[in-house]
């Protein structure tokens, strides 16, 4: 069976004409998992769903699992089985023949749906590989990509509306943006937002800004772009909005510590040809972390590592003088900013 788009599976869903097998996985988990349950909404809906629906965690018994994909419906067309964030690692080898005979042998009256929003898996190895190729020999595949703040922004603007709700564009990628990214977080701040504003009214910036926390991690990511694009104006402006909540300097610190070291390792990885994907599942990062590892990828194509071993350097010297001594930790912060910027100018008048 092919690697399928997320098009495809939508005209799949909405023709009714189902592949027997799926295999959803991928950074954006909300949409792996929307899928799955859109796949089990459409061909069971309400019909005797408890005895035509079985719904796994974790790698099944396969012994149990061949008896229940064999097993025909009851009062329906289809029996779904769902199985949540099995793991192809955790597969003996020895498995691996009984495992393909049972997805080979699925009858057509059964849908199974693999979805993994909890674990990733790693193509390095081997074995991994060669069971990954015979799940896309028999399932439908379909990889979920993380979405950008456009993207998300739209399904927010289609959310508000169906909840006869109004918000501009601008102001639904900016929920996007505050909240990482993160389709899930996106969906739950929206629904809130949807629940506060009254229908026909509109979900304006000042409405976002008091009932949507922005995440430190959000904020200390916005830091660092500014920081590397050389922004003084805005590296600083975000550090005095910190500032004026009241954050530490130490977490800001640690916060832009991982960033940093996040680079390198996108750098050292870039540098051998390892993908973004498989950092993402070789450092267990899924979600919002995966999203932004992505992201830092594509930006340490413009850094050198010595200019990133320097930055390291420059965080740790900061990070013992915060800790002990009595220095003005807010003035330090920023002159560790400041020194970081000067770090990277040669590398940016490079690009």
């Amino acid at each position: 069976m092919p690697i399928i788009t997320e098009a495809q599976l939508n005209s799949e869903i909405k023709s009714g004409n189902f592949s027997r097998i799926y295999f959803f996985y991928g950074e954006e988990s909300f949409l792996v998992k929307t899928y799955a349950v859109k796949i089990k909404n459409k061909l069971l809906g309400d019909a005797a769903v408890d005895i035509n629906l079985l719904e796994l965690s974790g790698n099944p018994d396969l012994n149990m699992l061949s008896e229940h994909s064999a097993s025909l419906p009851f009062f329906a067309e289809h029996k779904v089985i769902l199985i949540n964030d099995f793991s192809p690692e955790k597969l003996p080898e020895g498995d691996f023949e009984f495992f393909e005979s049972i997805l080979k042998n699925i009858p057509d009256t059964t849908v199974m749906v693999f979805y993994l929003t909890g674990c990733g898996f790693s193509l390095r190895s081997a074995r991994v590989k060669k069971l990954f190729e015979i799940i896309k020999k028999y399932s439908a595949v379909c990889e979920f990509k993380p979405l950008n703040k456009m993207k998300i922004g739209d399904i927010i603007l289609r959310k508000v509306n169906k909840q006869k709700r109004l918000i501009s564009p601008t102001n639904a990628e900016y929920i996007a943006e505050i909240t990482s990214c993160d389709l899930n977080l996106a969906s739950v701040e929206t629904t809130k937002l949807c629940c506060y504003v009254e229908e026909g009214k509109e979900i304006t910036r000042e409405i976002i800004d008091v009932m949507i926390a922005k995440r430190l991690e959000t904020r200390i990511f916005t830091l660092s772009d500014a920081m590397i694009a050389g922004n003084k104006k805005e590296a600083f402006k975000i550090l005095g909005e910190l500032s004026a909540q009241r954050v530490d300097p130490i977490p800001i610190l640690a916060a832009l510590s991982t960033v940093y070291s996040d680079y390198y390792t996108a750098k050292a990885a870039k540098s051998v040809g390892i993908p973004p994907q498989q950092v993402s599942a070789d450092f267990g990062y899924t979600g919002t972390k995966a999203s932004f590892a992505a992201r830092k990828y594509n930006q340490a194509a413009k850094m050198e590592l010595n200019s990133l071993r320097n930055t390291v350097n420059i965080i740790f010297e900061a990070d013992v003088k915060l800790k002990s001594s009595t220095v003005n930790r807010q003035l330090l912060l920023e002159e560790t900013v400041l020194k970081i910027m000067e770090c990277g100018k040669t590398v940016s008048a490079k690009y």
